[in-house]
């Protein structure tokens, strides 16, 4: 074992060569410290062979849980590195429980390592969960441990709650450091692919929304899955920001209950299970996320300003696009927004950035500054130009259809899209024809 001494900051992990009072990377004061790290003898070299598509099949393994699955692309492949960040509270242990347990269930060998928790914790939620499955926990933070336990037998899934945790006595820093994160998570990947186990990283998250730790964090693992939602309410959302093995653009919905997370199989339904005739501000948008559409609502309010400059607040729509919208509003239909606030929401916590969105905000805008109500049976979808057209997008036909499975009767939607038996679809050309469209709902 040989010894090489390393001067590195303790916030950011950044090394150089001598010690150095201030950092060149972070600029923090007093932060590089001197450490000594063991480096251990140079593994074997690999030679290159020839692979063909028939010597290593892709093999998945199928989990049960629906919107799991989804995210995944079809199910939990072999070998893959799932990384899973969220907020404190939000569900990451109870969703990574229901995948052990149904990973026994169907017959494999898991074993779930904890390093923030004590076992009669993890029992006491095994308990409440009902989980039919049970499987090993190693209470431990030490890596050492891990790959020890990870050697004597081959499981199929190994569950590391936390990765932050985690560290090794090979270095000095304390766990959560930048160079032991680093050092711990390309072991343990390197350790479980050689072996084709799958692996589940739960990661901790910065008060911005990211994983706490290195960047490189993400760009080693397979999949990064994002747990979201509001701790007060009863549902809960997982996308992939990053997924080598499936789409990225997927978004599984599950339901937090008693007995713990529930796929919710039918999202459209639920987004809009309590709207009603509301009144005006509102409206549906049939939404393509992945493989499949969603129905969202759209509110809008425009009460009249106080102040000299008009307030212009958006939560789960693009700020910018929409301060174009409005502009756009102004010089196409000639109608003063300077003197009234602009507030749009996108129900249910979901985030927008497809332009597809662009004509159902414009839709509850207009609604609410001219007080009509749309109609609980009526749903739009374009992108809006900057010289008032509306726009072609993608995937009209699936709108459409979901459209009509959830009983909708009006589409609002650009030209040149193929009718739908049991669904009445309006051509829309520019903005005006829609505030035309608006106007004369309000004079009927």
């Amino acid at each position: 074992m040989a010894k090489k001494t390393v001067f590195a900051c303790e916030a950011c992990g950044h090394e150089t060569l001598k010690w150095m009072g201030k950092c060149p990377k972070c600029g923090g004061w007093d932060t590089i410290k001197e450490f000594r790290i063991e480096k251990d003898a140079p593994l074997s070299h690999e030679s290159p062979v020839f692979v063909s598509d028939e010597d290593l099949p892709e093999e998945r393994i199928i989990l049960g849980i629906g919107e799991m699955d989804r995210v995944l692309g079809g199910g939990i492949t072999c070998g893959s590195s799932v990384l899973l960040g969220g907020d404190p509270g939000i569900g990451k242990t109870t969703l990574c429980f229901e995948i052990a347990s149904r990973m026994v269930e169907l017959g494999f060998d898991v074993l779930y390592v904890s390093g923030e928790e004590s076992l009669r914790q993890l029992s006491s939620r095994k308990k409440r969960l009902h989980l039919k499955g049970s499987f090993p926990i190693l209470a431990t933070n030490h890596l050492e441990d891990i790959l020890k336990a990870v050697s004597d037998r081959h499981y199929k899934l190994v569950v590391i709650d936390s990765i932050q945790s985690t560290y090794t006595s090979r270095l000095p820093m304390l766990p959560g450091s930048v160079n032991q994160i680093k050092d711990v998570s390309s072991r343990l990947i390197m350790e479980m692919k050689r072996s084709e186990t799958a692996h589940i990283f739960i990661g901790h998250v910065t008060k911005e929304g990211a994983i706490a730790g290195p960047k490189i964090l993400e760009h080693m693992v397979d999949t990064v899955l994002y747990f979201e939602g509001d701790k007060m309410l009863p549902y809960r959302m997982l996308r992939a920001m990053k997924n080598r093995y499936g789409p990225v653009d997927e978004v599984g919905i599950f339901q937090m209950r008693q007995e713990g997370l529930v796929s919710v199989e039918n999202p459209s339904e639920f987004f809009v299970s309590e709207r009603g005739d509301i009144g005006s501000g509102s409206t549906l948008f049939p939404y393509v996320t992945g493989s499949r559409p969603i129905v969202l609502e759209v509110q809008a309010i425009t009460p009249k300003t106080a102040f000299s400059m008009p307030k212009r607040l958006s939560l789960g729509y693009d700020m910018s696009r929409l301060f174009i919208l409005i502009a756009v509003m102004e010089k196409v239909l000639g109608k003063p927004f300077f003197d009234k606030d602009v507030y749009v929401n996108v129900t249910g916590g979901m985030k927008v950035t497809e332009p597809a969105i662009d004509l159902a905000v414009a839709g509850s805008i207009l609604s609410s500054y001219k007080d009509v109500n749309i109609g609980k049976d009526t749903a739009l979808f374009g992108e809006i130009g900057l010289t008032g057209e509306i726009r072609k997008i993608v995937n009209m036909e699936a709108r459409l259809k979901e459209c009509e499975r959830l009983g909708i009767k009006k589409v609002l939607c650009p030209r040149g899209v193929e009718k739908v038996k049991g669904l009445e679809t309006v051509p829309l050309k520019t903005i005006r024809d829609l505030y035309e469209h608006i106007i004369e709902k309000h004079d009927t």
